[in-house]
């Protein structure tokens, strides 16, 4: 019985997780001008024409993965020698986020990309 009690608990938990996702964001931005994206975000890092539909504001961030630091034990040498290792950058990720813009300057759809 405490066992379905429990299940019963993390259900809701487990039904909320990602409401307020990347998507659900990028969504509250359709229908706003480019000026308010503006004021929020600041300006793009790029604007792309987009022939009769309008412009293409692109904005970007860079993530970084890391690998952990730590102690490794060596057998090189006399016997076992512990070595610190610092944490090194091993990849770099940048994600994309785009917003189209109608001739108005309102914002009609966005996108996402890695890259």
């Amino acid at each position: 019985m405490k066992k379905i009690l429990n299940l019963l608990l993390f259900i809701p938990l487990f039904a909320l997780t990602g409401c307020a996702g990347p998507g659900k964001i990028m969504n509250g931005w359709i229908g706003k001008t480019k000026e308010q994206l503006f004021k929020t975000w600041g300006q793009p890092e790029r604007v792309v024409e987009n022939g009769a539909a309008g412009t293409i504001l692109i904005y970007s961030a860079t993530s970084y993965l890391y690998d952990s630091p730590g102690l490794d034990i060596t057998t090189q040498g006399d016997g076992y020698t512990p070595l610190n290792h610092p944490a090194h950058k091993n990849a770099q990720f940048v994600k994309l986020k785009l917003f189209y813009i109608n001739p108005a300057g309102v914002i009609y759809s966005w996108k996402m990309e890695n890259i």
